[in-house]
């Protein structure tokens, strides 16, 4: 489970440093393959199976899989999302290429404000880099509204 958030820097060449509690739980023996995922705020990382999950997991409803290969939305939706990931190794310091972005999609780090002051953030399953400035007011608003959201009284 990938929990807690952790300030970083990006590097020169468009790196960040995962916190070693995050890679003890993504690399397996030598697999270090995840995929980074560019959402609208942030950038998800998943492991190979956990995007396999979160993708597939999208067409369940009550605990069967919906998706119909004749409905041109779901394969459109399945078919962007695989496209946008990003294969990315982590490096033997424990970096992911952010960089690798921008290959296809250019400009996607800009977008994202991923190219300085970055927070690392755990999701459980799996993890998002936000722009630093972006996550704080993010936080700000989310504990304005943290007991309406724990209590319906």
């Amino acid at each position: 489970m990938l929990a807690g958030s952790y300030p970083m820097s990006v590097d020169a060449k468009a790196r960040v440093t995962l916190p070693a509690v995050f890679r003890k739980q993504l690399v397996d023996g030598d697999k270090k393959t995840i995929y980074l995922l560019p959402m609208k705020e942030c950038v998800n990382g998943f492991t190979p199976a956990g995007l396999e999950q979160f993708i597939d997991g999208l067409f369940i409803e009550r605990g069967e899989n919906r998706f119909d290969s004749r409905s041109r939305r779901d394969v459109q939706l399945k078919t962007r999302l695989w496209a946008s990931a990003v294969e990315v190794d982590i490096d033997s310091a424990g970096r992911v290429a952010l960089g690798k972005l921008d290959g296809t999609k250019p400009g996607t780090r800009e977008r994202l404000g991923l190219t300085a002051d970055v927070t690392v953030v755990g999701a459980g399953d799996h993890f998002e880099v936000w722009n630093t400035e972006q996550w704080n007011a993010t936080q700000e608003s989310f504990e304005d509204e943290l007991d309406a959201l724990l209590y319906h009284d």
